[in-house]
């Protein structure tokens, strides 16, 4: 049982950490394309030093060829003189010579071979970075809109529920407005029954009320005219 609770934390710390990677995933890129910009900037800057080295090598085996065909001459010219234990004596200094020669001139080789190589190396990673940075460009334009899309899409669900709202306000208003109109009427009610207009209004509205003052009017017309001619 311990060991599944240890293997749970550790997923969980495992989606932890991924998510926080995939959160911060344009910052990290960013980081490492600056970090690989530095390595390819040292990289130039140890193809110089191999150049300039490569540069010296040359130029010393430059000066030592320069050496040994003067000394060739001078040795040249003690035979002809008929020294020949100064000609021997300046052969072996261009033998020695020699050597040194042909070491700075196999150092040179390798330096060129370095060079070559560091120069493949940098061309390469230049290719890459540029590549590299198009499509991060790309990726950007793409985070951006769809970080775009989605506060539209946030806003558009905020209005609807906020429109929601307001609708389920204006029935409660309207509900409210209804109940107080109803309890208004029905006071009104009370008072005129306490009153009896109620009872007057029913009876005018039945037409009663019209009717028994006609009649009575009438009743009374008569009644005087009778008196009268009595």
């Amino acid at each position: 049982m311990l060991s599944k609770i240890m293997t749970a934390l550790r997923g969980k710390a495992n989606e932890t950490g991924q998510a926080v990677v995939d959160s911060q995933a344009l910052r990290i890129l960013d980081q490492e394309i600056r970090d690989s910009e530095n390595h390819l900037s040292q990289s130039k800057t140890e193809l110089t030093r191999l150049m300039g080295q490569r540069q010296l090598n040359s130029n010393k085996a430059d000066a030592l060829e320069s050496k040994i065909a003067e000394l060739e001459k001078s040795a040249e010219a003690a035979l002809d003189k008929g020294e020949e234990a100064l000609a021997v004596e300046v052969a072996e200094r261009m033998v020695a010579l020699q050597d040194d020669l042909e070491a700075e001139r196999a150092i040179v080789s390798e330096y060129d071979a370095s060079i070559e190589k560091l120069r493949g190396a940098i061309r390469g990673t230049d290719n890459q970075l540029r590549q590299l940075k198009q499509q991060v460009s790309v990726v950007k334009a793409t985070e951006s809109a769809q970080k775009a899309q989605s506060a539209v899409a946030a806003r558009h669900s905020g209005q609807n529920s906020a429109m929601s709202s307001a609708m389920e306000s204006l029935e409660r208003i309207k509900e409210r407005q209804q109940l107080n109109s109803a309890q208004m009427q029905a006071a009104d009610d009370m008072a005129a029954e306490e009153s009896g207009s109620s009872l007057e209004a029913r009876l005018k509205a039945a037409g009663w009320v019209a009717r028994i003052a006609k009649h009575d009017v009438l009743a009374r017309l008569k009644a005087k005219k009778n008196a009268a001619q009595e």
